[in-house]
């Protein structure tokens, strides 16, 4: 049997634009938001991030949380569309 992943629909594709809009925004780079993810207990490589970017990679709702702690933001702004805040 082919394991296939899962696919990415329309929610999960605007809060990957929305994550890489609002890192940007904040003059974060992908190393910098990774960092501060593994000590928010989230292990994390930029690689990831990138992948997650690129809509490669699926985040989850544990991620969204995380990845919005390490940006300083609130938890729900990952799935809200990307605007300057």
């Amino acid at each position: 049997m082919e394991i296939r992943p899962l696919a990415i629909g329309r929610p999960g594709i605007r809060a990957t634009r929305t994550i890489e809009f609002l890192r940007t925004w904040h003059g974060i780079d992908k190393r910098q938001l990774a960092y501060p993810a593994m000590g928010l207990g989230r292990p994390a490589a930029d690689t990831a991030v990138c992948r997650i970017e690129r809509v490669k990679r699926r985040c989850g709702i544990d991620g969204l949380i995380v990845v919005a702690g390490a940006m300083r933001v609130s938890p729900s702004a990952p799935l809200r569309e990307p605007t300057v805040p």
